[in-house]
């Protein structure tokens, strides 16, 4: 997977207009970053821990769509739903004990409005009983930095903070069965007696917010409205997660504020991308070629300010590489610099390929190891 480099321009953030952000002060803690980063655009308490009602459900979710994901789950495979499974409360598929259902409509059920007893039926099938799959989920958490330990799989009543949320939101992004159905506003399940069950998103906002796709919400009266929520548009990803709004309304109305702060204010420029040379026909001396190709280690992308101006690219290199020259091994850097001369990024160069050296005692090596092997 490619790497990225992220880099938040704070003078930028301090200088943003925030409109609309000033009026919003209902939700407990908020947090909005760019996917891929954990700079954070605006915040509230978001390193601070709090109840977060259904969204403590998303370490078992996630846990179940990689299980998909690495074809361990077959979404056709038969599932058996225990009595334990058919009495979990909250939001539900409205499993019957001793039902059978394929896991394909188990999954939806769980991503689509967090259905528990979806989520316990598939957790004991797939993984053998409620302690396995925890120990799953515990891979998970500790894969997103998360240290928090759960008393049971749907994890109620743990407490999550913004970032931890927005960690766990990230990989949810990466997983191809959750986006298979995060963004889904309305479906239904079928059941093996012929009935159906209506699933439809508490998400409002997949519907009223341009470029939404999910990514799950939930409730209670103690925790108040919490959700985490991600929006793309131009190319650009944003997560955000709002807890503890006292309406569903707010929360929405949170949500909007910051998703419409950070497209109005913000682009991404991307001025080094990895595989791609950022020098071409880099002149070489004493090699089999007379030029080479400079790669970037890593692909960078750059969270600017829109009033910013363009980027500046300087490079330490010699005049002329001398070979010999192998990809592994780097021959220079490049650094992105701001208008003011603030250094944003600095990457390492490679070549695109060996350049083997035509210098004497290379040529003399060579043909010595040759008559030697023969």
């Amino acid at each position: 997977m490619r790497r990225y480099l992220m880099i938040l321009l704070c003078a930028a953030l301090l200088l943003a207009p925030i409109h609309g952000m000033a009026e919003s002060k209902s939700a407990k803690a908020y947090l909005i970053t760019p996917a891929g980063s954990t700079a954070a655009l605006w915040e509230e308490r978001s390193d601070e821990r709090f109840s977060v009602a259904g969204l403590c459900k998303l370490p078992a979710i996630l846990t179940l769509c990689r299980a998909f994901d690495a074809g361990l789950i077959d979404p056709d495979a038969e599932m058996d739903v225990s009595k334990k499974a058919s009495k979990v409360s909250g939001p539900s598929a409205y499993l019957e004990a001793g039902e059978r259902i394929a896991a394909g409509e188990l999954i939806k059920a769980a991503v689509m409005i967090s259905a528990g007893d979806a989520i316990v039926a598939l957790g004991e099938n797939a993984f053998g009983s409620e302690e396995m799959f925890l120990q799953n989920i515990g891979v998970i958490l500790a894969e997103a930095k998360v240290d928090v330990s759960l008393a049971s799989c749907l994890g109620t009543g743990t407490a999550f903070s913004c970032a931890e949320l927005l960690r766990l939101a990230a990989l949810a992004l990466d997983s191809k069965t959750f986006r298979t159905y995060c963004g889904v506003y309305m479906d239904s399940i079928s059941h093996a007696k012929g009935t159906t069950t209506e699933l439809v998103t508490a998400n409002r906002m997949i519907r009223s917010y341009a470029g939404c796709f999910g990514l799950l919400t939930g409730s209670s009266r103690e925790d108040g409205y919490c959700g985490i929520f991600a929006a793309e548009r131009n190319g650009m990803t944003y997560l955000c997660a709002v807890l503890g709004s006292p309406t569903g309304d707010a929360r929405f109305a949170e949500a909007t504020h910051l998703f419409d702060d950070a497209f109005a204010n913000y682009r991404l420029d991307t001025p080094a991308t990895k595989g791609t040379p950022l020098l071409s026909d880099y002149p070489v001396l004493y090699g089999d070629r007379k030029t080479v190709h400079l790669l970037p280690d890593e692909t960078v992308v750059l969270l600017r300010n829109k009033a910013d101006g363009a980027l500046q690219t300087s490079f330490d290199l010699p005049e002329s590489l001398l070979a010999p020259l192998h990809p592994e091994e780097p021959v220079g850097t490049a650094t992105f610099t701001d208008e003011a001369g603030n250094t944003l990024a600095v990457v390492s160069l490679y070549p695109a390929e060996a350049v083997v050296s035509n210098g004497f005692p290379d040529v003399l090596r060579r043909l010595l190891t040759q008559y030697l092997l023969h």
